[in-house]
């Protein structure tokens, strides 16, 4: 008996043809194009092609590094996240693209929770610092996450548990509730900080609190300033949603001329004299760095032309305050800024000269209080 030999359907060999030609033609482009180094949408550096060594390949970490430089030099790869993001938000209907929301109100955010361990921890960390500020009074102020503005209900941050635990922790600090000053359109809309344009109530509200000393002329902070626009402003959140979102537009507020800004440089332990403004920032990876140079571990700025009983500040802080600390210098005769992410609490004292009756704010956003490791203190 002969045995029939069946032909193979022309929709399989044609469908193995396509499928053969497309991952054919992605590996060559992928070969042919250049791995970048920074992914500029996403404002970080690409993972490097890992090292291949008989240890990294039995343990398995060469194909996790594979995996990874693999994803972040893929031909194409902004048009992919562009396309998932679309899938996610607009044909699926999630509310999140790992981790990462979209609204209305307050634009594009990762409205993460901190557990209330980790706050605690934190808020016990700034009683170690206040502890040691003897003869100076203290105060301590939570910025909100904007998701307490939305249009939606996210899980994001607890505003009244860290509230709580401020009190708790800290209960000679004195308090100040910035909540009933801020609002969906005080944060830019593709970023996590606030527009120093919509802050200057914030400033208001933290001076009088805090006993700062009123303008010489007795006007409000804002005429005391001249406004500019610096451009057009994409956040980090911009390009991590992968999705057309407007810009904001970013605008900067100049106090007097006479203003001095110090700057420590962490090499030479020296201070040196900078603009308040980096302007050339701007232009780089991280715009929001044209407020006092973005991360920095001292920043001393100068009032000449404070009023009378203008007292100082020393302003514990993170990247927020770089663009809130301008608006205070009406209110003081010096300003010193001080990031304990980048400076550990122990050396202070041979940097800085506390002045005995001067206040000591504790400014820190959500983000901050849920990441307790990243500050060197207690």
């Amino acid at each position: 008996m002969t045995g029939k030999t069946e032909k193979t359907p022309l929709r399989h060999i044609l469908t193995l043809a396509v499928s053969v030609s497309a991952l054919g033609g992605f590996f060559i482009l992928n070969c042919a194009v250049k791995a970048p180094e920074i992914l500029e949408s996403e404002r970080r550096a690409a993972a490097e092609f890992p090292k291949l060594t008989a240890g990294t390949l039995l343990s398995g970490e060469f194909m996790r590094g594979f995996e990874d430089f693999a994803a972040d030099s893929f031909a194409f790869r902004d048009a992919f996240r562009t396309i998932k993001a679309f899938s996610v938000f607009e044909i699926f209907r999630q509310t999140d693209k790992s981790g990462l929301y979209r609204d209305d109100l307050v634009g594009a955010g990762k409205f993460a929770a901190p557990t209330e361990t980790d706050m605690r921890r934190t808020a016990r960390k700034l009683k170690s610092v206040a502890d040691s500020l003897g003869g100076l009074n203290v105060y301590v102020s939570v910025i909100p996450d904007k998701s307490a503005f939305a249009g939606r209900k996210y899980p994001g941050f607890d505003m009244k548990l860290a509230e709580s635990i401020i009190a708790e922790e800290l209960p000679d600090a004195r308090y100040i509730d910035l909540v009933p000053e801020l609002g969906a359109d005080s944060f830019y809309k593709t970023d996590l900080h606030w527009d120093q344009s919509k802050i200057a109530g914030v400033a208001d509200k933290i001076a009088a609190a805090a006993g700062g000393a009123p303008p010489p002329d007795g006007d409000a902070v804002p005429p005391l300033f001249q406004t500019r626009p610096a451009g057009a402003f994409c956040g980090v959140y911009r390009g991590q949603l992968a999705l057309p979102m407007p810009p904001d537009t970013m605008i900067y507020m100049t106090p007097s001329p006479g203003t001095v800004t110090r700057y420590l440089d962490d090499k030479t332990l020296s201070w040196e004299e900078g603009e308040m403004y980096d302007l050339e920032a701007f232009a780089g990876r991280d715009p929001y760095d044209i407020f006092l140079r973005g991360a920095r571990a001292l920043i001393a700025i100068e009032n000449p032309d404070a009023g009378e009983g203008a007292r100082e500040l020393y302003l514990f802080r993170d990247s927020f305050a770089s663009s809130l600390a301008p608006l205070l210098i009406p209110y003081y005769s010096k300003i010193t800024l001080i990031d304990l992410r980048y400076i550990d609490f122990r050396v202070l004292p041979s940097l800085v000269e506390f002045s005995p009756g001067a206040d000591a704010l504790f400014l820190y956003s959500s983000q901050i209080l849920g990441s307790p490791d990243i500050l060197n203190a207690g």
